[in-house]
């Protein structure tokens, strides 16, 4: 029957089982883990069966819990894990200041030892037309946590109107009348006819006709 020593390689086991699953659900490249086993029961336990081994406070892989159960023997433990996780994770590639539109060039990956898994990020792409709630120094991880649609027109700014209909491109000037993220639809006033029309954010400082709001008087 199982002693304790197994019942802990069974809870080191599970805890391996879901660092490699939640790596894999949250997209992290390159995942990396080490986990020891300690806090176990003093006295050994035999089971005449598997033991079950069930996550019981997983937010930080630095402590863990996991409970594992003998239905036939009636007992349950409680096992502290310690894991330390390491992944390629993307970090800021040149200064980025609070609240400026992330372009590809302004990120990298890097491997670092992750705190929380939630937080981490594996994707750049993902990342571009995003910003950072606050400054990020050259190397420091992007925090997902941290992250908002970044502002790509503020109202009063000069703006390219791009019109394009089967296959034809045509652009303008205008004026913001509102600020706006990516797809948001915001007022815009063209600068050759007066008229303020809705257009949709594509890019910074660029926006597309949806319609018009009213002719000038």
């Amino acid at each position: 029957m199982p002693a304790q020593a197994d019942t802990a390689s069974e809870v080191a086991r599970a805890a391996r089982q879901f660092l490699t699953g939640e790596a894999a659900r949250l997209g992290l490249v390159e995942p990396q883990f080490t986990v020891e086993v300690s806090g176990s029961p003093a006295k050994a336990q035999p089971c005449p069966k598997p033991v079950s081994v069930e996550p019981a406070d997983t937010q930080f892989p630095s402590r863990m819990r996991f409970v594992a159960r003998c239905a036939a023997a009636g007992w349950s433990e409680t096992y502290t894990v310690r894991a330390e996780v390491s992944a390629q994770v993307v970090v800021a590639a040149s200064q980025l200041n609070s609240g400026q539109p992330i372009v590809a060039d302004d990120l990298r990956l890097e491997r670092r030892t992750l705190v929380n898994l939630q937080d981490a990020l594996s994707d750049p792409a993902a990342l571009v037309g995003m910003a950072s709630r606050r400054a990020l120094r050259p190397g420091q991880p992007v925090d997902r946590r941290a992250l908002a649609p970044a502002v790509l027109v503020r109202r009063g700014a000069s703006v390219t109107i791009v019109a394009r209909n089967q296959g034809i491109l045509v652009s303008s000037t205008g004026e913001a009348t509102e600020t706006g993220r990516r797809d948001d639809v915001i007022g815009v006033r063209n600068s050759a006819t007066g008229r303020v029309i809705r257009a949709r954010v594509t890019g910074a400082n660029e926006v597309e006709p949806v319609g018009i709001v009213h002719s000038p008087d």
